[in-house]
């Protein structure tokens, strides 16, 4: 029985933590509005970061860290376009994920929002040396070349050589500062899950399935 419940407490660190990011709300108010919330996190190893659009049209790009404004040619979500009326915090909103494949910086911008340079970015475990603040300066002046046309492309390009971080999209995608992306993460609007519930959801039922099969061998 103790065995059980040592390793039944061990399954949640290895599916990893879930990290919901608002596109296009407002993360000192909470509203619908400009960038991120938050527009800075520190996800581990093995964690997912779960991109929930809000009203408008909105698409995260990944870029670098002194070109904040411009696709690196990585992750790309496409396109998300929300009905204006809905709640900020509207059950089904449109989800896309990427699971994060190391503590390295990563960083992203809003390019169909058109909004990179008055400070729609994201910082994925930024450093003393490269900071959010920074991040959010350097957008501000940055030259706003997004993905070409705001299209959010499905087409890949190759990526510039860069730091490290890297990152992959659920299912196909990836996002590395040093690499090419293999595709695109494909869209779950279809069939949305609010607040990253896709994600959780299926870990916990794998969870349930862990601790019957543990409780099978010990009980």
């Amino acid at each position: 029985m103790k065995h059980l419940i040592v390793l039944s407490s061990l399954v949640p660190f290895v599916f990893g933590a879930v990290f919901t990011v608002g596109v296009g709300k407002d993360e000192t108010t909470g509203k619908k509005g400009l960038g991120f919330d938050p527009s800075s996190i520190h996800p581990a190893a093995g964690d997912t970061i779960v991109f929930e659009f809000r009203s408008g049209s909105h698409s995260v790009l990944q870029s670098t860290f002194t070109s904040p404004c411009t696709s690196n040619g990585g992750f790309n979500s496409g396109v998300k376009t929300v009905d204006d009326n809905l709640e900020v915090d509207a059950p089904g909103l449109p989800t896309v994920s990427l699971l994060v494949n190391d503590t390295q910086p990563l960083w992203f911008f809003d390019d169909a929002g058109g909004l990179c340079n008055k400070g729609a970015v994201l910082s994925v475990n930024p450093t003393q040396t490269q900071s959010d603040a920074q991040f959010k300066a350097n957008s501000l002046t940055a030259p706003n070349s997004g993905s070409g046309s705001g299209s959010g492309s499905q087409s890949s390009a190759p990526a510039p050589s860069g730091p490290s971080g890297s990152a992959s999209g659920n299912p196909q995608s990836t996002a590395s500062g040093g690499s090419a992306p293999s595709g695109q993460p494909s869209s779950p609007a279809q069939s949305p899950a609010p607040n990253g519930a896709a994600a959780t959801g299926s870990l916990f039922v794998l969870y349930l399935a862990c601790v019957g099969l543990l409780s099978a061998l010990f009980l």
